[in-house]
C-alpha cells in the first residue's frame, strides 16, 4: 500500500496531491526526515522502497511448533570440493553433468552437500524422474528436510494419514501416488468408490496416476471409461490401455489390423503387400481411442487411420504373422505401395514398445538407405534419441570408422550423435578426434556451417569416458595446427572432459 501511495502521488504531483498521514508514519519508522519539502519526502521514499521491493518480502511470523532438529547423518557427506563441483553444476556452469555426479556419488557411498539438498528438492518438483535418481544420496539429514516441507511430500509418499473420502483433490493425488507404488490396486479401488460423485476433470486426473506400476489389473476400470460421455476420459483411459501389454485395446488393434491386410501375400516372398486401408473411423474405432481427424501422414485420413491402430500394436506381432524376422519384415513392408507409411509407423512402433530388434533393424536400414529421395521424407529423431547405448555406439562406430569427409549437417550420423544422449564407447570418442584431426589438417575453417561439429562435441565431453582426458588433452595440446580456428571448441571439450574427471577423482577419495 505505501508503494502504491508513493507512485500514485508521483504520477499527479506533490501540489496536487499529499501522502497520507498513514504513509508519512510509515516512512518515518524508516528514517525518511517527513519535514522536508513534499518532493524531497516523495523521492528519498520512493528510492527507499525501490531498494526494498529488490530485496524480496517480509518473512511471515512463525506460528508453529519449533521441529526438532535432524539426527546427525551417518551417512558420508561429499567434500567441500566436491560441493564446489555440485555448485558449478546447479547454477549452469556443467549443467548436463548432474546425473553423471549423482551416480558417482551413489557409486562411492556418499551423500549430497547439506547446503544443496533445499535447491535440489526443489528440482524435484518439476523434475520427478531426477527424484529416482536424487533418492538414493540425500541421507537422513534430507529425509529430514523433505518432511519439515509439505511441498517436497509427494516424493516420499507421505499422505499425513489421508482419508480418501475426505481429502481434497490435491490431497487424493498425493495419496495415489503413494498407493501406486506401494499398492497399486488399492489406488484403482479408492478412484472407483467416489466415481460417480468426483467432477470429470478430477477423474482426468485420478486415471492419469495409474501410469504408475500401470497393468492388466487396471483394465478394467479403463475399459469401463471408454464409454463414459467426456472425450478427455475416453482419450485418457485409451492412452493408458494402449501401453499395458496384451491388453484387450491391442488385441481390437490387431484384429482390424490383419482385417487390412491381403493374406495371400503371406506365401509371395517378393510380391508386393497389399493393404487395404479403413474407408471409415467407425464408433467402435473412435471408442478404442482412434481420432478421426488427425493427420498422421500425407497420405490422408484413411492412412491416419491404419498408421494410428499400427502404432498401438507391439511390432513384435508381425514377425509372427509373416512368420519372418524384424529384418525381413521390414523388407516386405518397404516392397509395398505404402512403403512410407509403413515403415514411418513401424519406427514410432518400435520406440513405443522398446523392441530392440525392431529399433536394430530399422537403424541398419535408415543408415543404408537415408540419403535416397524415396525416404527423405522419413522421421526418425524419436528412434534416434531412444537407442539404447549398445545400438547408439554400434551404428556410430559403424558410420564413423574410416570417415575422412567433412560430416555435413544433415548427415544422419550428425543427428545421431547430437540426439542422443548415452555414453560413448571409447572408440566413438578416438574416432571423431581422427575425423577432426582431417579436417583441421586440410585448413578447413570453423564457420556457422560447421556449427554441429561444437553441438557433437559437447555431446561428446558429456558422453565420453573421462579416463581418456589425460591422453586427448596430450595429443591436442602437442599439436598447436588447430588453434587456428578450432581452439576455442576444442578447449571447451577438454574443459568438460578435465572437469568430469575431477568430479569422479574427488568423490573416489
Amino acid at each position: 500500500m505505501i508503494w502504491k501511495s508513493i507512485i500514485k502521488t508521483a504520477l499527479i504531483g506533490t501540489d496536487r496531491s499529499d501522502l497520507s498521514e498513514t504513509t508519512l508514519a510509515e516512512l518515518a519508522k524508516l528514517g525518511v526526515d517527513i519535514k522536508a519539502t513534499p518532493a524531497n519526502i516523495l523521492l528519498e521514499g520512493a528510492t527507499l522502497y525501490a531498494q526494498m521491493r529488490k530485496a524480496g518480502f517480509r518473512p511471515k511470523k512463525w506460528e508453529g511448533e519449533i521441529p526438532f532438529p535432524a539426527q546427525k547423518d551417518k551417512s558420508k557427506i561429499c567434500s567441500k570440493k566436491s560441493s564446489e563441483h555440485l555448485a558449478m553444476i546447479l547454477n549452469g556452469t556443467f549443467t548436463p553433468a548432474l546425473d553423471n555426479f549423482i551416480e558417482q556419488l551413489i557409486f562411492n557411498k556418499k551423500s549430497l552437500p547439506p547446503e544443496l539438498l533445499p535447491e535440489l528438492l526443489e528440482k524435484c518438483r518439476s523434475d520427478k524422474t531426477l527424484w529416482q535418481r536424487l533418492k538414493n544420496a540425500i541421507g537422513e539429514r534430507g529425509n529430514w528436510l523433505i518432511g519439515q516441507n509439505e511441498d517436497w511430500h509427494f516424493l516420499i509418499g507421505k499422505t499425513n494419514q489421508v482419508n480418501w473420502e475426505d481429502g481434497t483433490k490435491d490431497e487424493r493425488l498425493s495419496l495415489l501416488h503413494h498407493l501406486r507404488n506401494t499398492q497399486p490396486d488399492e489406488a484403482v479401488e479408492n478412484i472407483e468408490s467416489t466415481w460417480a460423485e468426483d467432477d470429470w476433470q478430477h477423474r482426468v486426473e485420478y486415471l492419469k496416476t495409474l501410469e504408475q506400476n500401470l497393468s492388466l489389473a487396471d483394465e478394467p476400470l479403463l475399459e469401463k471409461c471408454l464409454d463414459e460421455k467426456r472425450k478427455d476420459l475416453r482419450r485418457t483411459a485409451a492412452a493408458l490401455l494402449e501401453k499395458i501389454e496384451g491388453s484387450e485395446l491391442q488385441k481390437r488393434m490387431w484384429e482390424r489390423l490383419q482385417s487390412c491386410i491381403n493374406l495371400k501375400s503371406r506365401q509371395l516372398k517378393k510380391d508386393k503387400l497389399e493393404i487395404e486401408l479403413p474407408e471409415i473411423c467407425d464408433n467402435e474405432m473412435l471408442r478404442d481411442g482412434i481420432d478421426p481427424r488427425k493427420q498422421w501422414s500425407k497420405e490422408g485420413l484413411k492412412a491416419s487411420y491404419f498408421a494410428q491402430m499400427f502404432i498401438i500394436v507391439p511390432p513384435s506381432n508381425w514377425e509372427v504373422f509373416f512368420g519372418k524376422k524384424a529384418k525381413e519384415v521390414l523388407e516386405i513392408f518397404v516392397r509395398s505401395e505404402w512403403a512410407e507409411l509403413l515403415v514411418q509407423a513401424s519406427v514410432i512402433s518400435a520406440v513405443r514398445h522398446r523392441d530392440e530388434n525392431w529399433m536394430e533393424a530399422i537403424g541398419h536400414f535408415y543408415f543404408k538407405n537415408h540419403d535416397e529421395n524415396r525416404w527423405e521424407g522419413l522421421d526418425v529423431k524419436v528412434l534416434l534419441e531412444n537407442l539404447p547405448e549398445h545400438l547408439f555406439n554400434q551404428f556410430a562406430i559403424q558410420e564413423l570408422k574410416d570417415y575422412k569427409s567433412i560430416l555435413e549437417n544433415n548427415n544422419a550420423l550428425v543427428h545421431l550423435l547430437q540426439l542422443n544422449e548415452s555414453h560413448w564407447d571409447k572408440n566413438l570418442t578416438l574416432l571423431l578426434m581422427k575425423n577432426l584431426r582431417h579436417l583441421i589438417s586440410q585448413n578447413i575453417n570453423y564457420g556457422w556451417n560447421m556449427i554441429h561439429y561444437r553441438n557433437m562435441l559437447d555431446r561428446a565431453g558429456y558422453g565420453s569416458d573421462s579416463e581418456l582426458y589425460e591422453i586427448l588433452n596430450k595429443s591436442w595440446t602437442n599439436d598447436e595446427g588447430y588453434w587456428t580456428n578450432w581452439g576455442k571448441e576444442i578447449d571447451n571439450f577438454l574443459r568438460v572432459m578435465k572437469f568430469r574427471r575431477d568430479v569422479i577423482v574427488e568423490l573416489e577419495k
